[in-house]
């Protein structure tokens, strides 16, 4: 019985660690953005996971440069970056994907400006 126990309890602990490695989005990515009608680009991305679901980092592409803040949870994020130059806050909003990669949508007042793919550099 005390075997089963503890395999039981090392195949839950092996489970939430996969699980808990899965959902990791820290690091370099570089992110290919469709933005409808308004075109395509690539933006480079560092993410950081922090404590307590946040994400911190930095942007750069053709939307903006600077620094990111976010949050996450399970497989899903989100970031923001402000654009000073057209004075809005543009929103990543992505997932985690089985394979490696996010995929997510890019919105800009709310409303959706297109779709982007990431792989981690």
């Amino acid at each position: 019985m005390k075997t089963i126990i503890h395999n039981l309890a090392l195949t839950l602990t092996f489970s939430l660690f996969t699980q808990l490695a899965i959902a990791d989005v820290s690091g370099n990515w570089s992110f290919a953005v469709t933005l409808g009608g308004a075109g395509s680009g690539v933006a480079e991305i560092v993410m950081t996971q922090e404590d307590e679901g946040k994400i911190s980092g930095s942007y750069s592409g053709q939307l903006a440069t600077g620094a990111i803040a976010g949050s996450y949870e399970g497989d899903n994020f989100e970031f923001a970056i402000s654009n000073e130059s057209i004075g809005v806050e543009i929103v990543y909003r992505g997932e985690l994907e089985d394979d490696g990669t996010v995929k997510g949508f890019v919105l800009a007042q709310g409303q959706s400006m297109g779709s982007f793919t990431g792989t981690k550099k």
